[in-house]
């Protein structure tokens, strides 16, 4: 009984880690942002420049963890950091279900979307295993012999670490986000009819013979003209329907809010996406001058979209002797549209049909037929990712076939 309660706690609790590990190693842009947004609630600005690496080292840490759990590597040790691992998070998603400095704690990437106080719960429900597994981690054994513990355990932190290297320079092998390839942007920002509205509360600051109270909708003194307004405080209990795409605009600098017409197309249209502009290289600006004229040649339209100011954008024109036309949008909503700085987007009647890193802009000579294109890209990252599946399949049967009778305790 308690060795199927151990085992069972010891899968639980690993496919959590694994999972949770993997949706971050494969954006690891992501996971940096994430860590940016916990230094600004926790004024720790001071921090940012290490955003980037602790987002793919909890990615690694936590995929390797699972794993190890998973197949029994290491028992004790693995058993031990999990729980103080879990009992940190547990105690800081706490501290933000409470006081809500960040409205996503990004345990599961944007693969599942938590709120603060459903991520509580689920840290208390996984803590309820990982703390069985610690009280009785003496009792646990691993059917391995230490050298090919040792080899399983290089292995997998080799192997997480270089999808997560591999999205960072090229883009994420899966992609959790609303603006995944083949999505229709204008259907991701429609609202249903019967959507739920957002719930407010608001209370009402009166006075009345120097005595002040706190009223509400409901009992709000209409009939007593006595009582003197001084102030209204309003409180959102529910945001209510939230479509998955709703802050995409484009605004162009004469033209104004543009984003209707270019969802509409029947031409290609190519955005290159630049939250800040002052990161894109010479070699790479050149480069996107090429596509652009190639692509304006076959009658699509080519926008470069940033949120620097006009001013830094005329600055690349100037400095590379580009003639890029601009736009400008939300650098939150660029960041999360492409994992890249700058990154080309293909969209064609609304839909996006390519994504592309800076590191795998086609050649201009492809532009002929972007859709083409397009498509050999994704079949090429489809190979990569069973490349990179085939190996982990691997790793995983060689210690399955390896496994020895012998009891060995780490």
């Amino acid at each position: 009984m308690w060795n199927i309660l151990r085992s069972f706690s010891r899968i639980f609790v690993g496919a959590t880690f694994v999972f949770s590990g993997f949706v971050k190693a494969v954006d690891p842009i992501g996971g940096g942002i994430k860590f940016h947004d916990y230094f600004q609630a926790f004024h720790l600005e001071w921090l940012m420049f290490l955003g980037l690496p602790l987002g793919i080292g909890l990615a690694v840490l936590e995929f390797t963890m699972g794993i190890l759990l998973i197949f029994n590597i290491f028992p004790r040790k693995t058993t031990t950091l999990s729980f103080i691992f879990l009992s940190f998070f547990t105690l800081l998603t706490l501290v933000l279900a409470i006081f809500n400095p960040v409205s996503d704690c990004g345990c599961f990437g944007d693969a599942i979307k938590l709120t603060n106080w459903q991520t509580f719960w689920k840290n208390i429900v996984i803590m309820v295993f990982a703390t069985f597994l610690f009280l009785s981690r003496e009792s646990l054994t691993s059917p391995y012999p230490l050298i090919r513990q040792r080899i399983f355990l290089l292995a997998m932190i080799l192997w997480v670490a270089g999808i997560s290297l591999y999205s960072l320079v090229h883009l994420p092998l899966l992609d959790f986000r609303p603006y995944a390839i083949g999505t229709h942007i204008p259907s991701g920002m429609i609202i249903p009819d019967d959507a739920p509205q957002p719930q407010y509360k608001t209370t009402f600051i009166l006075e009345k013979n120097n005595v002040r109270k706190e009223f509400s909708e409901e009992d709000y003194p209409y009939d007593d003209t006595t009582w003197v307004f001084i102030d209204s405080k309003t409180q959102l209990l529910s945001e209510g329907y939230q479509p998955p795409i709703h802050d995409f605009v484009l605004q162009h600098p004469e033209e104004g809010n543009i984003t209707d017409r270019l969802m509409t197309l029947e031409n290609p249209l190519f955005l290159i996406i630049s939250p800040n502009i002052n990161h894109i290289k010479e070699k790479t600006a050149i480069q996107l001058a090429e596509l652009q004229q190639a692509a304006n040649d076959q009658g699509a339209l080519f926008y470069l979209v940033t949120s620097s100011s006009l001013e830094d954008a005329e600055k690349i024109n100037r400095s590379y002797k580009t003639n890029f036309e601009f736009l400008q949008g939300d650098e939150t909503n660029l960041k999360t549209i492409v994992r890249s700085n700058p990154g080309m987007l293909l969209i064609i009647k609304g839909t996006i049909v390519g994504k592309w890193h800076y590191n795998d802009l086609p050649a201009a000579s492809r532009m002929q037929n972007p859709l083409s294109t397009a498509l050999k890209l994704q079949q090429k990252k489809r190979n990569n990712l069973l490349i990179f599946g085939y190996v982990a399949l691997i790793a995983l049967l060689a210690a399955l076939i390896l496994k020895s009778n012998n009891q060995v305790k780490p």
